[in-house]
């Protein structure tokens, strides 16, 4: 019998790295990925495995917190369950440590299954059985609604590229946190590194469009994860350039 918890260890490469030696975030989020895939396989319900019913898996939230972003070179455990499911969403959660066993990261997210060719939600209940979940969580979100970019100090165009795509032949999920992490100011994006992701998937964006990504900020000072020093909140909204549609709205927090 496949095991609930599923772990899975990642050497962080140099290509994974910022100029400081340090995991990306993006990179971070590519492991998370990685390991909810394989083990979605394990269980049955990997992406291929929902086609053949013509259904598959969508992204609708995440949030992140790091307590340290790993250096080049280090090896990492991302420990990951299904942690419960309730109308259209099915929530999986991660803990990610070091060598040390130190707690590196937490995170939550929320993903729903659609009918490919409705293009419509399912009810979680009705496919995804209760042995398949572990009614734990890494960190509390009820997931409540992002707020609205009200305006606009600095907006970034990006194009889709065939790189950007993922087995759904629409931009992967990391892409669009790379996006708005692109349009924070430069003494913020290259002096820090964001300690707090929390990203509604709104739209999807397909190879050829042309994106905005835009932020607002910084707003008032936040605690810091763990109670640590205080930090720089922003605000990202990501909007289809011709149709104007919200793709992504995003909140970082910056150490």
């Amino acid at each position: 019998m496949t095991e609930i918890l599923f772990r899975k260890q990642y050497p962080i490469h140099t290509y994974e790295s910022d100029s400081g030696g340090r995991a990306r975030l993006v990179s971070l989020l590519n492991y998370l990925q990685d390991a909810a895939g394989e083990h979605a396989a394990a269980l049955g319900w990997s992406v291929t495995d929902l086609w053949k019913r013509k259904m598959t898996w969508v992204l609708s939230r995440y949030h992140v917190s790091v307590r340290r972003y790993p250096a080049w070179g280090e090896r990492l455990e991302v420990v990951t369950w299904p942690s419960g499911r309730h109308g259209l969403f099915a929530l999986r959660d991660f803990e990610v440590s070091d060598g040390g066993g130190n707690t590196v990261l937490v995170a939550t997210s929320s993903w729903m299954i659609v009918d490919i060719e409705r293009k419509q939600p399912l009810k979680i209940e009705s496919i995804l059985e209760a042995d398949f979940l572990l009614e734990k969580r890494s960190l509390p979100d009820a997931f409540a609604s992002l707020p609205v970019l009200a305006a606009v100090e600095r907006e970034i165009p990006f194009r889709v590229e065939t790189g950007h795509l993922d087995l759904n032949k629409h931009v992967n999920n990391a892409v669009y946190v790379q996006w708005a992490l692109e349009a924070v100011p430069e003494d913020i994006l290259t002096r820090r590194r964001p300690v707090d992701l929390e990203v509604s998937y709104r739209a999807e964006a397909f190879y050829g469009d042309t994106v905005l990504s835009r932020v607002s900020g910084p707003l008032a000072s936040a605690p810091g994860p763990a109670g640590g020093s205080p930090t720089s909140v922003f605000l990202h909204q990501i909007v289809n350039s011709r149709t104007g549609v919200e793709l992504t709205r995003l909140r970082t927090a910056w150490e």
